[in-house]
């Protein structure tokens, strides 16, 4: 069968493969014949993208064992790093990846940081890359800060001691409320949505006020999301876990009002997230 597929249909499907890559080149609208298959696959799901198609990694502790059990000292760290990262790439400086020394296409790096996926109704989602990305987005007890991070020519604007006490202000303010306050109006929950749920509800939520609108203009354009949980993981699985979906923790009031105090609310799915918990655990989703 394999043979007759090489003499058959085999030959006419990859002719047909070619033409379709060559014309994307030609017309700059495909990198790679893959790429508008790949991103169907991604893309195109309805599904809620916790667990069906975020992926999801924990980091490795630092080097310093009593600096990385510090949650603003090890976030500081993370995103200083992160962000030099995001200006190498805008000023094209990395070192192209090479494989058997040849070089790799580093195109997609240009959708890791600046970049929103976003749900849109009656199509597939779309991801939207914003050139002039230079902030990053802090959030903390279901709450968002932000802070810029480069300059105008993408040159770093902040060190890592500027980011600790930028965090350091950030987390007295944010833990000013409780979680049973700070979780009703936590909207990162919706990310959590069924793709068609929340683009509907995205789509009410800026159509009703330009104070939402400018707010998601803020989110999408940021370089990535620094989210600071109030979590201690016990071991690898629930640090796993958490970096995943975070953690489910209903609570009742003294009125017997539930609520949600558990991370799963502190979260964007939209974005690149850069996760660090109470004792200096930090994952990626």
């Amino acid at each position: 069968e394999v043979q007759t597929f090489l003499q058959t249909d085999g030959p006419k499907l990859q002719n047909l493969l070619v033409e379709y890559d060559e014309k994307g080149r030609a017309e700059g609208t495909l990198g790679s014949y893959v790429e508008e298959f790949w991103s169907d696959a991604y893309l195109a799901p309805d599904s809620s993208v916790v667990m069906n198609l975020n992926p999801f990694f924990v980091l490795e502790d630092g080097p310093d064992n009593n600096r990385s059990k510090d949650q603003c000292g090890r976030a500081a760290s993370l995103t200083f790093s992160a962000i030099k990262f995001a200006s190498s790439l805008k000023k094209e400086t990395i070192v192209p990846d090479a494989f058997r020394g040849k070089p790799l296409c580093m195109d997609q790096f240009r959708a890791l940081f600046g970049a929103s996926r976003v749900p849109k109704i009656g199509e597939r989602d779309a991801v939207e890359v914003d050139p002039e990305s230079s902030h990053v987005v802090v959030l903390q007890n279901n709450q968002m800060y932000f802070f810029q991070a480069l300059g105008v020519d993408g040159s770093v604007c902040v060190n890592e001691q500027d980011i600790l006490e930028i965090l350091a202000a950030i987390k007295t303010d944010a833990t000013k409320l409780p979680p049973d306050i700070t979780s009703r109006n936590s909207l990162g929950v919706l990310t959590t949505l069924p793709r068609k749920e929340w683009a509907a509800a995205r789509n009410l939520l800026v159509s009703t006020s330009q104070h939402n609108e400018t707010a998601f203009e803020v989110i999408d354009g940021a370089l990535f999301v620094l989210v600071i949980d109030d979590v201690s993981p016990k071991d690898i699985h629930e640090a796993a876990a958490n970096m995943l979906h975070g953690t489910y923790d209903l609570r009742s009031r003294d009125d017997l009002i539930d609520y949600q105090a558990g991370s799963c609310c502190n979260r964007w799915y939209d974005k690149l997230q850069l996760i660090v918990c109470s004792d200096g655990r930090a994952g990626i989703n």
